[in-house]
């Protein structure tokens, strides 16, 4: 066996720690992608849900937040209920990170963590829609990109007030879109 020059030796494990670090970047990018994808899986599974989705038996609310869930008495709309929903698909996919600062309001999500320009599956989107004193009222999850185009689903925001779907043609900040709602960023869930 001929032995390495101290040279060839320091290449060698040069070598070897960067392939390492790349080996380690591209475990933790598979896994933010699963976490994106199984976000988008349960909110387009409760499509069509009110408020007191899941099948009629609970009330949307992520646990660990300080929300207190979309169903109302006698199983009517308790308030305004996104940010119910899109904290309850976090919770339900083992989002940790601040979930602590989500409330009932859609602004809360802005205290979860820094808003961003360029969406991921699995994000919240935070909208402006008409309140003027009021930044981000409304809220949901992102599910699909394509291009410049952008596929969320959200709670209270169906006919009456469900849970549905919305395309958008531009995900792009700032964008008025034909729902009146102007788009004012995006967050990124942090998984446990």
């Amino acid at each position: 066996m001929r032995k390495l020059s101290s040279a060839a030796a320091k290449g060698a494990a040069t070598i070897l720690l960067a392939s390492t670090a790349i080996a380690v970047s591209g475990i933790a990018n598979a896994q933010a992608a699963p976490l994106g994808a199984k976000i988008a899986t349960t909110a387009k599974g409760q499509i069509g849900a009110g408020p007191c989705g899941l099948n009629g038996k609970g009330s949307y609310w992520g646990r660990g937040t300080a929300q207190t869930g979309s169903c109302g008495p006698r199983g009517t709309e308790a308030h305004a209920w996104c940010a119910d929903f899109v904290g309850w698909v976090w919770w339900k996919n083992g989002v940790g990170g601040n979930m602590k600062k989500l409330n009932n309001l859609a602004s809360s999500f802005a205290s979860y963590g820094k808003m961003h320009s360029t969406p991921k599956v699995g994000d919240a989107i935070l909208y402006n829609q008409h309140t003027t004193n009021v930044f981000d009222d409304h809220v949901a999850i992102v599910v699909a990109i394509r291009g410049s185009e952008i596929t969320v689903v959200g709670g209270n925001q169906g006919h009456p007030g469900s849970v549905s779907t919305r395309k958008w043609k531009s995900y792009k900040v700032g964008t008025r879109l034909p729902s009146g709602q102007t788009i004012s960023g995006y967050v990124t869930p942090v998984a446990r």
